[in-house]
């Protein structure tokens, strides 16, 4: 059975009492996560999308941002530590240890918030709002993910601006082959096996991950993110309030092009 129809069936099965895949109970997103991706979120990217963002934004000290969601907090922190008001929420108590506990280290000063994105309990409150590193599209549907737009804009000041950074749908489905197998060794002797398969139709990335642990136990994952085409989002920003200002194609603040493969969006709330 192909992956997409393998997934689609194991959701059509899934008890309605059932943890989503996002949710901390589920499991992915957790200590072997953060394994995971320890080459992917280096201090000198944080770096340099911080650098992105204050420039492209002309933040100012003391501007009120909200960094959801904030995972282990290293925008929130690096933030705080440039003199922005910071507040960090987001719906994983054990990604905000980890933050609390860095923040310490850090001797910066982040307020922290434990809340899914589609329920951001502040309003009228921020200069910024961050959504960053392919967060957006994790939900169930399209309908969900308009919730987090439109909590979003509710929490901004009228004029405030969001960031979004996703995944580039158009380079995404122009170098699209059938499936994608990586493999992925760690030095305490676990690994996991990544398959990843983009369905043009739905604009869902499915992915099926297997995690091997390193006393042979394995752990499975399934699920699908769904990749949005700058118009769609722009059609959606409006929806909440949002209106669309500037894309660009990665954190040097070049144009978008075809071979993009990210979009950094930036709205404001009119």
């Amino acid at each position: 059975m192909p992956l997409r129809q393998a997934v689609r069936s194991a959701i059509a099965r899934v008890h309605p009492f059932q943890a989503p895949w996002y949710s901390e109970k589920a499991g992915f997103f957790g200590p072997h996560y953060l394994k995971e991706y320890v080459y992917d979120l280096t201090p000198e990217r944080t770096l340099a999308e911080i650098d992105f963002l204050e420039k492209t934004l002309a933040l100012k000290r003391g501007d009120e941002i909200l960094d959801c969601p904030c995972g282990h907090g290293r925008h929130s922190i690096e933030l705080a530590r440039r003199s922005y008001h910071v507040t960090g929420q987001d719906l994983n108590s054990f990604f905000l240890d980890e933050a609390k506990k860095a923040a310490n280290r850090a001797e910066v000063s982040v307020r922290w918030v434990r809340g899914d994105m589609r329920e951001i309990p502040f309003e009228d409150t921020f200069d910024v709002a961050l959504n960053l590193f392919s967060a957006f599209g994790c939900l169930e549907s399209d309908e969900e993910d308009q919730k987090t737009l439109d909590q979003t804009a509710k929490a901004l000041k009228r004029g405030g601006r969001f960031v979004l950074d996703i995944m580039n749908r158009d380079y995404i489905a122009r170098t699209y082959r059938e499936k994608v197998k990586d493999w992925q060794q760690f030095s305490d002797g676990s690994a996991v096996l990544v398959e990843r398969q983009f369905d043009p139709a739905t604009g869902r990335n499915v992915q099926k991950r297997i995690r091997i642990l390193k006393n042979g136990k394995r752990k499975e994952f399934s699920f699908s993110i769904r990749i949005y085409a700058v118009e769609e989002l722009e059609a959606m920003f409006r929806k909440a309030g949002l209106a669309l200002k500037q894309v660009c194609g990665n954190y040097d603040a070049d144009p978008p092009t075809p071979d993009s493969m990210r979009h950094i969006l930036i709205a404001e709330k009119s």
